[in-house]
């Protein structure tokens, strides 16, 4: 790690996480890829986790944000200060294997088309058991761990994917800094696909590196704020990076959509109706922000809407959100199936890239008169 201009720059945020920092630092820093700098970003955190690194880490740069800026904006605090040719994103409940970072880096440093890599993330308290092996990326915006308890032998293929998993990617920089990286409107949750999206759009090829292996200390849970944060910027995604054309051809999709994802609000209780709910509340306050934003990634779009879709899944794996093993099967036969039409129907209909400006113009037009 000693010298300057080293390749990579790992940027690690941190809110409140000085017991994790003890093992994932150290990990880190024995890494057999050793040319690189670690950028620690401190989002205002209470624990003491800021005088930790300092005290026992001097040659870590440390970002102190001043307040808890959100996962999106303390990261971009990071790679404001990133001097890598390369951006790795690392969570900070994050134990590496050794070789993680070399097997990371190493495509990005042979094929200059590949925009970024993802790492194959398994489960810390359940080594043998994957949290997600990238992640899946459905056509309507939901997102979903790729692989979750299989077994750790599984998923082995080295393979382009439709999005990284933020727990652990890496990108080039001068991508991240083509599409301004991460949006911080999204605070919390699904910033990776949104990323991934636009590393897409832009023309980036996204790989999946079974040989970088890290141990995340994951629990797959949903609270009535994840909810609302779910919701929201998964609006956010779809009104960001689709033409107006293809936001109408799938405004089906969108439809079954709202039944699956209202159904599972009611289901866990009025908290979770009254999270939903405030999404579609912050998105119309919000509106005209989106359209300055859909602006510049439509602009930044250098492939077809036709083309996005080949990246994109259609099942949705319900047996990650309904316990019951009967039930998500009959679900998943049922919803799934529709999805899959949906979606056969519309790689049919080419969308041009040429159209993308006129339609964001069409978009602000009807937004004006409403």
């Amino acid at each position: 790690m000693s010298g300057k201009n080293k390749s990579v720059s790992i940027v690690i945020l941190s809110y409140n996480s000085k017991e994790n920092l003890k093992e994932c630092i150290p990990s880190l820093i024995s890494q057999t890829y050793q040319d690189f700098e670690i950028i620690f970003v401190d989002n205002a955190s209470t624990d003491g986790s800021e005088e930790f690194i300092r005290a026992n880490y001097p040659e870590i740069k440390v970002v102190q944000t001043g307040k808890n800026l959100g996962y999106p904006a303390g990261n971009n605090a990071g790679f404001e200060v990133a001097e890598g040719e390369y951006i790795v994103v690392v969570n900070p409940d994050t134990v590496a294997d050794p070789k993680w970072l070399a097997e990371l880096v190493k495509p990005l440093e042979n094929d200059p088309t590949i925009a970024a890599t993802t790492s194959k993330v398994l489960i810390y308290y359940q080594k043998d058991k994957i949290n997600t092996c990238a992640n899946t990326a459905h056509y309507t915006g939901l997102t979903f761990c790729r692989g979750l308890n299989k077994s750790a032998s599984e998923l082995n293929n080295y393979q382009p994917v439709g999005a990284v998993s933020g727990c652990s990617f890496a990108i080039r920089s001068d991508m991240l800094k083509n599409i301004n990286g991460f949006d911080s409107d999204f605070f919390l949750y699904q910033e990776d696909a949104d990323l991934s999206w636009r590393i897409r759009f832009a023309g980036g090829k996204i790989m999946y590196v079974p040989e970088s292996i890290i141990y995340h200390k994951f629990k797959l849970s949903i609270s009535p704020q994840k909810e609302f944060y779910l919701e929201r910027n998964r609006y956010l995604i779809l009104l960001k990076n689709f033409s107006l054309n293809t936001l109408i051809l799938l405004l089906p999709a969108f439809i079954v959509t709202e039944i699956v994802t209202m159904s599972h609000a009611i289901l866990n209780g009025p908290k979770y109706v009254k999270s939903k709910i405030l999404a579609y509340f912050w998105i119309i306050q919000n509106f005209k922000e989106i359209l300055t934003k859909r602006r510049e990634t439509l602009s930044k779009k250098r492939i077809s809407d036709k083309e996005f879709f080949g990246f994109l899944d259609w099942k949705i794996p319900f047996d990650q959100v309904i316990e019951n093993s009967i039930l998500s099967r009959t679900v998943a036969a049922l919803f799934n199936s529709f999805y899959e039409l949906n979606m056969n129907l519309i790689r049919k209909i080419d969308v041009s890239i040429k159209d993308t400006k006129n339609q964001s113009n069409n978009l602000d037009f009807e937004a004006s008169n409403t």
